[in-house]
């Protein structure tokens, strides 16, 4: 019997990153629940920023100089992007609290004893998936958002500012994902894992509004809206690429300390 499990630990040792991220894609394609939060994110992001375009263009009319002089088109119809501010992330929170609930955890770390390399997975496979799927609905949803703009100003890519929002509105929807999925490692219960979310994006931001310096502008749904987003900044907010690499601060932090923890404890 020692034998044996010598050899299957000695073969589970054998696989690489490759391996992994082969069964992690396998397990993330076979869930249908994925599959259709995604579509319906799609379809809902669509229609929500062509919504927020159609009724803001109606507005230009007799919008004040000030509105005017502030007025960001790609931000506006970036606002149907809200969804994905709590789907994305939940999305990231399951792919990893799902298998503890359902027990795969176990033959999971049982197969591939490196735990950390099963994380590192699972942000590749997470990532790269989410990426590609959220970056397309970004550029669909911008696009269709300005064709209802009417007479009202609207953006098009190559002006100024315009790529770099929608790149960046895309990535950064895939970080609050990844936070979410080390969130998830930390805390190992959907709902606790996704509460603790909520409280660090839309919480904590509304508390530290009611403190001086300006603290509710480093939180991550603060920073997609008012910088990343933004073609036109308003003052005080932190600048897009500022705003970005804090939010990949949070996402590191976050899956390092899974790591760290998922190397620490039992199943």
């Amino acid at each position: 019997m020692m034998d044996i499990a010598a050899h299957a630990s000695r073969r589970s040792d054998r696989y690489g990153l490759r391996d992994v991220v082969r069964s992690e894609w396998t397990k993330l394609a076979s869930l249908r629940s994925s599959r259709w939060t995604l579509v319906a994110f799609a379809l809902t992001g669509v229609t929500l920023g062509v919504a927020i375009s159609a009724v803001s263009a109606s507005l230009w009319p007799t919008a004040s100089a000030e509105t005017r002089a502030h007025w960001d088109p790609t931000n506006n119809t970036l606002a149907g992007l809200i969804p994905g501010y709590l789907v994305i992330p939940v999305l990231g929170v399951l792919m990893m609290t799902s298998e503890y609930t359902s027990g795969s955890a176990r033959s999971t770390f049982a197969a591939v004893p490196r735990r950390p390399l099963v994380l590192a997975a699972k942000s590749i496979v997470f990532g790269g998936a989410v990426l590609a799927t959220v970056e397309v609905i970004t550029f669909v949803t911008f696009l269709a958002g300005q064709a209802v703009m009417g007479s009202a100003p609207h953006a098009t890519i190559g002006q100024p500012g315009v790529l770099r929002a929608l790149l960046l509105s895309g990535a950064f929807l895939v970080l609050m994902g990844l936070f979410g999925l080390g969130l998830g490692v930390i805390v190992r219960r959907s709902g606790a894992a996704v509460a603790l979310y909520a409280a660090i994006a839309l919480v904590a931001p509304m508390i530290l509004s009611a403190f001086p310096g300006n603290l509710w502008r480093f939180g991550p749904i603060m920073i997609l809206g008012n910088s990343v987003g933004a073609v036109r900044l308003l003052p005080g907010v932190l600048s897009p690429w500022v705003g970005f690499g804090v939010m990949t601060l949070y996402t590191v932090v976050s899956l390092a300390v899974g790591a760290v923890l998922l190397t620490q404890r039992d199943v």
